[in-house]
This record gives C-alpha cells, sequence and structure tokens, in this order.
C-alpha cells in the first residue's frame, strides 16, 4: 500500500522498521565516530517525530526520561566516553519500545479510533513530517531520506519535537 494511503497505525509500524533498522546499524558498531553521531541524531529526531505521532490520539504519555537521554546522547560529542554508554542506553530505550510497548501502543490506537479517525490522523502526520524536511547530512544521505532528516546539535530533541507537531491541526497537538 502506497504511503499517501496510510493510516496512523501503518505509519506507526513502518516507523517501527525503521527504528530497528538503524539501530541495528548502529549496533554493528561501524563507520567513523562521527559517522555514528550523524546516526545517533538521526535516530534521535526519528524517535521523537515517532513519539509525537503515536501521542496524538492518546495524549498524556510521559516521556521525560527517555528526553534526557536524548537530550544528553545529543549534547555529547562522539569523541567523548560516555557517548557510547548513552547511545546504548538510547538504543535499549529504542528497541523495548519497538519490540514491546510499541505493538501495545498500536493495537489500543487501532482499537480507540475509527477508521476515519485512523486517516485522518496519518494525513496529519504526513503532512507535518513534509513540512519538516531538510536536506541530509552527507554522512547519512546514502541511507535516510531527506524528509527525515533534522539539522543536529544542541536541542534536536526540541526541534525534532517542534517540527514534527508546528504543522499539526490545532486540536491534534498535545504537547
Amino acid at each position: 500500500m502506497p504511503t499517501s494511503d496510510h493510516d496512523l497505525t501503518a505509519i506507526l509500524a513502518d516507523d517501527h522498521r525503521d527504528l530497528a533498522r538503524f539501530c541495528t546499524e548502529l549496533e554493528l558498531d561501524q563507520g567513523s565516530p562521527e559517522n555514528r553521531k550523524e546516526l545517533a541524531d538521526h535516530l534521535i529526531a526519528q524517535f521523537v517525530q515517532h513519539l509525537v505521532a503515536e501521542d496524538l490520539p492518546r495524549p498524556g504519555d510521559d516521556h521525560d526520561e527517555v528526553d534526557d537521554v536524548m537530550r544528553r546522547l545529543a549534547d555529547t560529542g562522539p569523541q567523548q566516553p560516555q557517548f557510547e554508554t548513552l547511545l546504548g542506553a538510547f538504543i535499549q530505550t529504542v528497541r523495548s519500545h519497538v519490540d514491546e510497548s510499541g505493538p501495545a501502543a498500536l493495537q489500543q490506537i487501532q482499537s480507540s479510533c475509527s477508521p476515519d479517525r485512523l486517516r485522518h490522523l496519518g494525513k496529519a502526520v504526513r503532512q507535518s513530517r513534509d513540512r519538516a524536511r531538510s536536506v541530509p547530512h552527507p554522512a547519512v544521505s546514502d541511507r535516510v531520506a531527506p524528509k527525515s532528516v533534522l539539522r543536529r546539535g544542541s536541542g534536536i530533541v526540541d526541534r525534532a519535537r517542534s517540527a514534527a507537531s508546528q504543522s499539526l491541526p490545532q486540536d491534534e497537538q498535545h504537547h
């Protein structure tokens, strides 16, 4: 089914596959430290976009703990000793979401929303993500779709959350 026909649950399921793929790439521990940092920043942006979309039909989820890890990782250079520790913790969080809480959330969303509502939310997420497009960094351009890359560096969590939610209709925003 083409992405344009996807409802919110299909988009979120696609996100889960993409998140798992980037975790695997980072777990393979290949590439320069700078490349790993680029991939880590991309994973942060993707995960934030995913959480914003997942929260649309069920506001109120608390992401403070994962936000803290993402912020610390985004602010840590690839040569700093704590980079790999923070990256490992973040990958574990993403894997846990993809493998455990994510599928349960998808079932809850699907059972609590009408098909029309799911299509409407899916369209809002696609439009929001299209408006948040940017040019990928050369280090990840061969593996990352341009629409999903956000500027790296300090504040990436806030920029990703803002970009993912700012163009959603007012009644769709919960953060």
